[in-house]
């Protein structure tokens, strides 16, 4: 069982390179899409399907065709799909099932070259508001930052919002499985009068720099450099700076708000509250239990995971800590039964292949930082208005935990905190609520969240 700090998020790219000279018909299936490229009406036998998000590419598929119908098949990867064109055979809607799509009611339409992932709350051209694609020079960092700008039209007074990304690299759309967090997050504040800045993180897009060797105070110093830009240039209204940071963009908006005095106004959106001890017990026990494991299991997973956590916590800078967790983890399987090593998945040589996969994150300068953080350091010198959101479903930053811990420190007297039901850490109305659940889900961003920040932040604007 591998221990999970944080959100780390990613996609998988389409890897193979299609002549645009060739029919492609591409439908799409949540976070998936489905690629045909050939003629269905030409005389071939075989035509190639790519899943890119499943890694699967140019795969020979038999067609067959009877008037207004098309029916496909590959037998190795039991792909069928059976369907029928519209009336100018520009698209054809129809089934696909496969072990991972059972029955799946699809549409494929011609393209002329292949498309991204799409939502339907990503925004579509023309845009009512200015969006300004930019890069600029951070004076202290020394990086350079590509972002994109978006501005309300016709406006020259407004509250500008700097967007913080979450745990692991990502680009200034905050692209997680296809769906851009910020790009509909940008375009709702844009369309409510709200200006916004959203950076590529560094080693990503337009921003240099080395992510990997980067720490979450180093992420810190990249909002400096943003607001410090945002107030040097004379185009852009920087009268009234704010944050909105997601998972640990929420912790990275809490250390930036205590000492930038540029910042009027702080949005955390399942955002860390609590020490970083806390956040990885408390997060990898929402998680085990999601899997439905037993309270034996999870109480013995956590009892190792917590040892391994304060090995972590104890090591000095610059030191391995793989060692010490080498032998505290011999120790404790030696006092369990094999049942219970079998429960936690530790027997067969596991507990070495546990020790190399954390070893290399217990070891990162990112990691040390994150596990050392303390609200008490930052959050009492926090005295701008500050608004405190989670999903009650949320695995990633439990709620009642984090909320408590931002009301018990926070120096403001300007406080909202809400707890929204039924959704997830990525704000998405959720069932079973799991890590895997996000990718099923059509929805990007929850209307009521995004409705509340921007009515928040216009109430307290004072043009």
């Amino acid at each position: 069982m591998k221990i999970v700090h944080f959100l780390y998020l990613s996609i998988l790219v389409l890897c193979c390179q299609i002549g645009f000279s060739q029919t492609i018909w591409q439908g799409q299936y949540h976070s998936s899409r489905i690629i045909i490229t050939g003629d269905f009406d030409s005389k071939k036998d075989s035509l190639l399907l790519s899943i890119p998000e499943m890694s699967y590419d140019g795969i020979k598929i038999g067609i067959r065709t009877e008037q207004d119908s098309i029916f496909f098949k590959n037998e190795v990867y039991n792909f069928v799909f059976k369907g029928k064109y519209n009336a100018d055979k520009t698209a054809i809607s129809g089934v696909f099932d496969n072990y991972s799509f059972p029955n799946a009611a699809i549409v494929l339409k011609k393209q002329s070259s292949i498309e991204p992932l799409f939502f339907s709350q990503h925004p579509k051209k023309p845009y009512p508001y200015q969006v300004i694609d930019m890069t600029f020079l951070g004076k202290n960092t020394k990086l350079t930052y590509g972002g994109t700008l978006t501005i309300p039209q016709g406006k020259k007074k407004y509250p500008l919002a700097i967007l913080i990304s979450g745990t692991g690299q990502h680009d200034r759309n905050y692209t997680y499985m296809g769906r851009e967090f910020f790009t509909v997050l940008a375009d709702y504040l844009a369309r409510n009068g709200i200006a916004s800045l959203r950076v590529d993180d560094r080693g990503i897009g337009k921003t240099t720099g080395d992510f990997q060797t980067a720490t979450t105070g180093d992420f810190a110093d990249d909002i400096d450099a943003q607001i410090a830009y945002l107030k040097s240039d004379k185009n852009i209204d920087a009268s009234y700076i704010g944050l909105i940071g997601h998972s640990e963009g929420g912790m990275i908006a809490s250390i930036v708000s205590s000492r930038n005095k540029d910042v009027k106004f702080m949005i955390s959106l399942s955002g860390v509250g609590v020490s970083g001890l806390e956040m990885l017990n408390l997060q990898n026990t929402a998680i085990l239990k999601s899997y439905n494991f037993s309270d034996k299991v999870v109480a013995k997973q956590m009892e190792m995971y917590n040892i391994m956590f304060n090995v972590v916590y104890n090591t000095k800078d610059g030191e391995s800590a793989q060692p010490a967790m080498e032998v505290k983890l011999k120790e404790w399987m030696q006092k369990q039964d094999s049942t219970t090593l079998k429960e936690v998945q530790l027997l067969d040589g596991r507990d070495q292949t546990f020790l190399y996969r954390y070893g290399k994150d217990a070891d990162r300068k990112w990691y040390r930082y994150t596990i050392h953080y303390k609200p008490e350091n930052y959050l009492p010198k926090i005295t701008i208005p500050v608004y405190i959101a989670n999903g009650d479903k949320d695995i990633q930053v439990p709620a009642i935990e984090n909320i408590n811990s931002f009301k018990k420190y926070l120096g403001t007297k300007d406080l909202t905190t809400k707890i929204y039901p039924n959704l997830n850490h990525m704000y998405q109305h959720c069932k079973t609520c799991t890590q895997n659940e996000a990718k099923e889900i059509d929805e990007v961003f929850a209307e009521e969240v995004l409705a509340d920040i921007s009515k928040w932040i216009l109430s307290r604007y004072k043009k």
